[in-house]
């Protein structure tokens, strides 16, 4: 049905009816002009209705649709294989399950749970050793440190300040001297660089012509007597020493004994005779040389020289390679950009001579005017920043700093706890997920020493279930009690008995909630990737102290021409498509108009609660919200019709009285709502005749 009002100020159609009226009344005032009042048997058949005394309301009619208020996405929270699932349609309660995975954990999945545990123990001895750096007093280095950071703060200082002596001076002007230099060799560069550039090219060219002309004749024929030399050398060592070499070898000791024997008996000269010995063991040693012949490392060497000749010579017949030539041609290349940028400079080379003037000449400057203001600022903020950070070292700490300390101790320990958690579920290889009420969702693993909402909203579930000892409250800390009911539950569901509850193992929605259409592909024994999509929950209730409410709503568009009719908090009544009635209130209304491309009216949505649930059957169906508004309570009123314009102005109806005559009465005139008008009139009561136009 489309969205109708049926309110309507009097407007021109109204207007006109009583413009056509009113020549038939001016006739019956002229007529009661001259006899005083209209005798019913001077007209016939006359048409009249009866003033009623009643509300005056406005009845709208909008369409929505019927639906539950509140629905989450079911997801895997692990790795695994899905064992069970909650059927489709089914109502999950308080701590049933909604479903079962065999946990199977990634290679990623361990190294992240074993990372957790390893940061969680370095965050906990970092807190730990703050808080014993605090009660124990600074460390002896650190103390130095920071002293010397003082002095290297107060140097820096006085360094800033201290006039520039004079080498510094010198140094600077030398620098702007060099830079200025450098600038004028530019546009006039030494015959000395010139001729240097010029005999760089002379020599790349002359070895890339070389490369181009191959081995001379010369160069071949002294390569290969090199490889002779060198197998003759090879051959001599692996024929052993010759008779000749021997004897010669023996007769130079022979000689050398002589002359050791000749010192020893004419002279005593003991430097004579030293030289004598060292002489006779020179051929002693080298007469056993010959006889042991050459040693594996002189044949080794003499083979090595062998293979270096034979390379050197292929080298020299193979001519210069490809490689050999680009870079001999690539040194000519750059030998000739390299003069060329002597005889005509750059832009780019002026502006890098110019810049490196412009900084000589400014560090000359500021040498010569000292520090400016802002740095000697700096300077001082530099020294005190370093003489508070001694002080703080050195203060003792206060007690809300160590009380801070004291509770960055507590809640690393309570991070390694959970990360612990963690690594001990990851031993389980069955991971079951638990419905539970509650508006807040598990966003950390709840175990002893936490405090919050989310720990009040755990054991609010655990008491309604029945869990916990005398001692067990409900107060939001995590306390011993508050472990005991956990494990109390764990034994009851089968699960690993740790007095934890991880993210993992709960999921809190606002009331016993709807298992919706499991996404497609999902079905049991599938393997599983933790985030996967499973199915929708829909709470069908939420909790209240008198029992439970349903969350039934209903969704529709109210036309914003009739926004003022509709407040947040007024009943309406909802028909169902069977015809059944079901009382609702406006929960909400959207404040933001929404235009409708079909029909071009803006509109605003308004949600209705409904006070009892319909039937499932009708989720999703299209209803009829009825609004009924009270305008004007207690009103007079008369359908617009019975209104008469007036000559003078104003409006007036004609009562017929109970003798018949009919009579002219002035009406002020009120609200105008779905064809009848509100009169105002001392005249008028309940109950009157009123004519009307046929």
């Amino acid at each position: 049905m489309t969205p109708q009002r049926r309110r309507r100020l009097l407007g021109t159609a109204v207007v006109a009816v009583v413009g056509v009226a009113a020549a038939v009344v001016i006739l019956l005032i002229s007529g009661a002009d001259n006899g005083g009042s209209v005798d019913q048997a001077e007209e016939t058949e006359i048409s009249t209705v009866t003033v009623t005394q009643r509300d005056l309301t406005e009845y709208l009619e909008i369409s929505g649709t019927l639906d539950y208020e509140g629905t989450v996405t079911l997801t895997s929270r692990d790795n695994g294989v899905l064992m069970h699932l909650a059927d489709e349609g089914t109502i999950l309660r308080q701590g049933e399950q909604i479903y079962l995975v065999r946990y199977e954990p990634s290679e990623a999945e361990t190294a992240r749970v074993l990372a957790g545990v390893a940061s969680a123990r370095d965050a906990l001895s970092a807190a730990a050793d703050k808080l014993d750096a605090a009660t124990s007093g600074p460390d002896e280095a650190d103390a130095a440190a920071a002293r010397a950071a003082v002095a290297e703060a107060v140097e820096a200082r006085d360094r800033l300040i201290e006039p520039p002596s004079p080498a510094e001076i010198s140094s600077a002007q030398a620098a702007v001297a060099a830079a200025s230099e450098a600038l004028d060799a530019l546009d006039n560069p030494t015959a000395g660089d010139l001729a240097a550039a010029g005999a760089e090219i002379a020599t790349a060219e002359a070895r890339l012509a070389d490369l181009r002309a191959g081995p001379s004749a010369a160069e071949v024929n002294s390569a290969q007597a090199a490889v002779q030399t060198a197998k003759q050398a090879l051959a001599d060592l692996r024929a052993g020493s010759s008779e000749a070499e021997i004897d010669t070898a023996e007769a130079a000791r022979l000689a050398a004994w002589e002359r050791l024997r000749d010192e020893l008996q004419r002279s005593d000269n003991n430097v004579d005779i030293e030289l004598a010995r060292a002489e006779l063991l020179t051929a002693e040693e080298a007469l056993a040389d010959l006889l042991a012949g050459p040693t594996d490392a002189e044949i080794d060497d003499a083979e090595a020289r062998v293979l270096t000749a034979e390379e050197a010579l292929a080298d020299l017949l193979a001519g210069p390679t490809d490689a050999e030539i680009d870079d001999a041609e690539a040194q000519v290349l750059a030998a000739t950009e390299r003069l060329d940028l002597l005889e005509n400079p750059t832009e780019a080379q002026y502006a890098q001579a110019r810049a490196d003037l412009d900084t000589a000449e400014e560090a000359l400057i500021d040498l010569r005017t000292g520090p400016t203001r802002a740095e000697i600022d700096a300077a001082d903020a530099d020294m005190l920043s370093a003489e508070q950070t001694l002080a703080d070292l050195l203060a003792e700490v206060t007690p809300a700093e160590l009380a801070a300390l004291e509770a960055a101790v507590a809640s690393a320990e309570a991070e390694l706890v959970s990360a612990q958690a963690d690594l001990a579920d990851h031993d389980e290889m069955y991971r079951p997920l638990y419905l539970m009420y509650g508006t807040s969702p598990a966003y950390r693993n709840m175990t002893m020493g936490l405090e919050g909402p989310d720990i009040r909203q755990l054991e609010e579930n655990l008491a309604s279930l029945g869990f916990g000892d005398d001692a067990f409250a409900v107060d939001g800390v995590f306390d011993e009690h508050t472990a005991v009911a956990v494990q109390g539950w764990q034994q009851e569901t089968g699960q690993h008995i740790d007095g934890m509850v991880s993210t993992a193992d709960v999921l809190f929605v606002a009331g016993p909630s709807v298992v919706g259409s499991w996404e497609p592909g999902v079905e049991i024994g599938q393997e599983l990737a933790a985030g996967r999509t499973l199915a929708s929950l829909t709470a069908v209730e939420t909790p209240e102290r008198a029992g439970m409410t349903t969350t039934q709503r209903v969704a529709a568009n109210l036309p914003l021409s009739d926004r003022d009719l509709v407040s947040v908090g007024i009943e309406v009544n909802v028909e169902l498509p069977d015809d059944t009635d079901v009382t609702g209130s406006v929960s909400a209304i959207n404040p933001a108009p929404v235009l409708d491309t079909q029909t071009g009216e803006n509109y605003v949505e308004v949600t209705i609660l409904l006070s009892e649930p319909a039937s499932p059957t009708w989720i999703g169906a299209t209803v009829t919200v009825e609004i009924t508004q009270t305008l004007i309570p207690d009103a007079l009123v008369l359908p617009a019709t019975a209104l008469l314009a007036l000559v003078e102005g104003g409006s007036a109806v004609e009562v017929l009285d109970a003798n018949g005559s009919v009579r002219l009465v002035g009406v002020e005139t009120g609200l105008f709502v779905d064809g009848d008008v509100e009169v105002i009139s001392p005249e008028l009561e309940a109950g009157m005749r009123i004519v009307v136009p046929r």
